[in-house]
């Protein structure tokens, strides 16, 4: 009876190790299932749609984005990044006609900025989130609107002397990705960015003056965009966010 109780005991002992090794190995998420590439470079690319003041300066245009992002941990990662978007000049949709002349130069942006994104991972599908902070250059072209006519005859005339070459600027937004493949992703990411301490500076006439020579508005603004891209989000190197290193073969 002492032989036949050792053996039962033996065999229920290994199959509950070998159910445990199952668990723990054979059923265990493939590594870029559960875990983050450690450095990632994304390239973005979207329609910049002018908000708030500055849509009524401006028509919609593009931007281009890349960045660095590095991962701490899984759900942790901190980015610089590069990003150039440009807005095409528009006021009150005024074109060039007999008694209009318009003078039309695109509005730019380059900015460079720095900050921290939060990852969610859940099988092939990833969400970020992320917001950062730098400094934006700007173009401040001169762009103008004048008619023929008795008066004040220039409707919009941008101050470029007053207007500030750079800024301070702010972007977040959200990006959803997919897996593609074990080191790429594809995602949609709607985005907002904006200057700070409004340096586009420009002058319009006060069409609700009723004098005969109406006088200038002075205005102030930030170039704010929400901007909707697509992109592509790939692993640099082999490393995940839990020093793992993953294997291709």
């Amino acid at each position: 009876m002492k032989k036949i109780a050792f053996f039962i005991l033996l065999v229920s002992t290994t199959a509950i190790a070998q159910t445990d090794s199952l668990t723990t190995s054979n059923y265990e998420d493939a590594l870029h299932l559960r875990e983050i590439p450690r450095h990632n470079l994304i390239v973005d690319l979207g329609i910049a749609q002018p908000t708030g003041d500055y849509a009524d300066i401006a028509r919609a245009g593009l931007g281009l984005g890349m960045e660095y992002l590095y991962y701490t941990n899984k759900k942790l990662g901190f980015g610089i990044s590069l990003r150039h978007q440009y807005n095409e000049f528009g006021y009150i949709d005024f074109q060039n006609d007999s008694s209009t002349g318009v003078t039309n130069n695109n509005w730019t942006n380059t900015s460079i900025s720095v900050g921290p994104t939060y990852s969610y991972t859940r099988n092939r599908f990833q969400f970020d989130a992320f917001l950062k902070g730098g400094i934006a250059f700007l173009n401040n072209p001169e762009n103008s609107v004048s008619q023929i006519g008795i008066g004040n005859t220039q409707i919009f005339s941008s101050d470029t002397e007053n207007s500030s070459s750079s800024s301070a600027y702010i972007e977040g937004g959200l990006r959803f990705n997919y897996y593609f493949r074990r080191s790429v992703q594809v995602f949609f990411s709607p985005q907002f960015n904006t200057t700070l301490g409004n340096p586009i500076k420009y002058t319009t006439r006060d069409n609700t003056d009723a004098t005969v020579i109406q006088p200038n508005i002075s205005s102030q603004i930030n170039m704010s965009n929400l901007i909707f891209n697509v992109g592509i989000k790939i692993a640099i190197g082999k490393e995940y966010s839990s020093g793992e290193l993953r294997i291709d073969d």
